[in-house]
């Protein structure tokens, strides 16, 4: 009998021929099908006749669906005649759906494979190579089929270009785990005419756009590796501080995209946009590749600006320098009008520091570092912030938290280690909870009609609980934040609120 589907190893796809077995699907049909059949046939008359029961022993109510399955097959690849009421739309999803099912699974696979071994007709047997590259991307064979299929794609690849496809499309489900939703009629429907590839559109920092292709079963993970490799990024380690967030029209939902996670089972809907940010700032910066820099100088320079860095107003050299940096990073031939300087000032501070002190100041730099390129000045630049309290930190304004009593908003600063409440206007840190103690994160509804949402937050040890609650427009956001940089140690049971 089939063994039930399980998630196979990466081991389970690469050990093809790591034992005695050879691993062919005749093998395979021998030991594991009711009946020992032959899957090559040299029959002048194909197409074979329908099976009668499914060809591995199942219960009575499965076989009986494999033997209806084997059919719409059959009609599928055209050698049956269809129903007038079904198109092939209809027949392939019919075929995907019983692939779903996991005691059905390796049926499935097997019926394809036997259907396309010997097949007389090319057209048709293209059709059956067709639907068995879309099986291998959604759903992995069982442990004890993986290394059949395996075996037969590998054979099948010198001659069979869609052999090739699924191999990928296998490798990358052993890898990801499989696109478990099925694809919606409009994709379904360019899939059947051959139009598998689709343009995506990602938004970087600095109003920049970066345009790809994707396919069918292309995940996340991949994309963002492309898109770094584009900046000169190359250590896996720095990739995976890059995220690539999902927003829906304007800011309604905002949850960064696992790794794993299959685009065209993600931008099914015209209002969603993909944007993509750096969370993580552990890997040492280096600053050879242009893209790289300016990517990094306009994320920086964004938050700069909001007054999430919380630069002092007191510190009038230090907000003077950066106002120059800005100003040399647009390689500007006439010097910075006052509306300019206003405009290189974080928002907050706009109306709290001297700006004669800061026009003075300014020039004073400017004469210092008119030899500087703009990409030296974006680089100083990066290098400056470096050294404010909230640098490498994603930072939200919190409205009102549970356990402090201060006047006005707090900012919360997150990273991959860590949570801070910090004191804008003192600078003081105000609270610090490591994100591995946190135990449980749940959304809260607006406590007041027209109000922000909030989350509470349980953290700390058994014995000694803490909770707080904090109320903020991006709870939401926040809260898929924490779950993501936590590596979905913290399950979805614990944070019902999602």
């Amino acid at each position: 009998d089939s063994e039930a589907t399980s998630l196979p190893s990466v081991t389970a796809y690469t050990s093809v021929s790591s034992d005695s077995h050879s691993y062919t699907m005749q093998e395979f049909a021998l030991r594991y099908f009711r009946k020992p059949l032959t899957l090559s046939t040299a029959n002048p008359l194909w197409p074979q006749a329908p099976i009668q029961e499914s060809l591995i022993s199942l219960k009575e109510d499965a076989s009986r669906q494999a033997v209806a399955g084997f059919r719409v097959l059959m009609q599928f690849m055209g050698d049956q005649s269809k129903s007038w009421r079904k198109d092939e739309l209809d027949l392939l999803y019919e075929l995907l759906k019983l692939c779903q099912e996991e005691e059905l699974r390796d049926e499935m696979y097997c019926q394809v494979i036997k259907q396309v071994t010997g097949h007389p007709r090319p057209e048709r047997c293209a059709r059956g190579w067709s639907l068995l590259s879309l099986f291998t991307g959604f759903f992995p064979p069982s442990t004890t089929l993986m290394p059949y299929v395996t075996k037969f794609l590998q054979d099948s690849s010198p001659s069979q270009e869609l052999a090739r496809s699924s191999q990928e499309h296998l490798q990358r489900t052993v890898k990801y785990g499989g696109r478990q939703q099925l694809p919606s009629p409009a994709e379904m429907q360019a899939l059947l005419k051959g139009q598998a590839v689709r343009l995506l559109l990602i938004h970087m920092p600095g109003a920049m756009e970066y345009r790809t292709n994707i396919q069918t079963f292309t995940v996340v993970g991949e994309v963002l590796e492309e898109l770094c490799g584009q900046m000169g990024i190359t250590d896996p380690q720095e990739v995976q501080e890059f995220a690539l967030f999902l927003i829906k029209g304007e800011g309604d939902l905002v949850r960064p995209l696992w790794p794993h996670e299959y685009l065209n089972s993600i931008m099914v809907d015209q209002d969603l946009s993909l944007h993509t940010r750096r969370l993580g700032w552990e890997s040492p910066l280096h600053f050879e590749h242009p893209t790289y820099v300016s990517i990094h100088y306009s994320q920086v320079l964004r938050d700069y600006l909001q007054g999430k860095l919380m630069a002092s107003a007191q510190a009038d050299a230090q907000l003077a320098q950066l106002a120059a940096l800005q100003h040399l990073s647009k390689a500007s031939p006439s010097p910075p009008s006052e509306q300019d300087l206003l405009a290189y000032i974080p928002k907050p501070l706009q109306w709290q520091v001297d700006m004669a002190t800061i026009k003075t100041l300014v020039g004073q730099e400017l004469r210092q570092l008119q030899e500087y390129s703009p990409q030296k000045a974006q680089i100083s630049f990066i290098e400056a912030t470096r050294q404010l309290p909230l640098f490498g930190y994603t930072v939200y304004v919190v409205l009102r938290a549970s356990k402090l009593v201060l006047p006005g908003p707090v900012f919360l600063g997150l990273n991959r280690w860590h949570l801070v409440l910090m004191d804008p206007s003192s600078q003081k840190l105000c609270c610090s909870i490591t994100l591995k103690d946190l135990q449980r994160l749940h959304l809260l509804s607006p406590l007041e009609d027209g109000g922000p949402p909030g989350l509470e937050l349980n953290y700390g040890s058994a014995d000694s609980p803490q909770t707080m609650w904090l109320e903020l427009p991006q709870a939401q956001e926040l809260q898929h934040t924490i779950v993501f940089l936590l590596d979905g140690s913290m399950t979805s049971t614990q944070w019902p609120g999602n």
